[in-house]
């Protein structure tokens, strides 16, 4: 299966490319090809109708509160037909709205007919590789 991780992770964070580096490796390991995008850079060469599954993962609000981020709308309004697709939504945990921000994000998904048939908070580098394995 083809699956596109779309990341909206900070690039300085040593943690949060920790994550995504062992969501793809999982995701690889059982059998899956994997392609990871930057979606506040790569958003505008992004074809979604090529992916099966399409997983969104993006960081929890510094405190209180759950904005989404406006490039998660522009990319699937500028990738194609996304309705059908099957998805999630992946949010590492910081702060104390995680689950809220996982909703928001859920909503957008469902919003452009993605059907999200998992989703999740990712705690730690160990759980992102259970999740990986949940990908697909």
């Amino acid at each position: 299966m083809r699956i596109l991780i779309m990341s909206y992770l900070k690039k300085d964070s040593k943690k949060h490319q920790n994550i995504l580096k062992k969501l793809e490796q999982t995701a690889v390991a059982c059998g899956h090809q994997v392609d990871v995008k930057e979606g506040d850079r790569d958003y505008d060469q992004l074809h979604l109708v090529i992916y099966d599954y399409i997983a969104v993962v993006v960081p929890a609000s510094p405190f209180i509160g759950a904005k989404l981020n406006p490039k998660i709308t522009e990319a699937f309004a500028q990738g194609g037909s996304t309705s059908g697709k099957k998805g999630c939504a992946l949010v590492v945990k910081s702060g104390l709205s995680s689950e809220k921000m996982c909703r928001v994000v859920m909503k957008a998904m469902e919003k452009e007919g993605i059907v999200v048939d998992y989703f999740d908070v990712i705690v730690n580098v160990d759980h992102a590789a259970y999740i990986g394995k949940r990908l697909g």
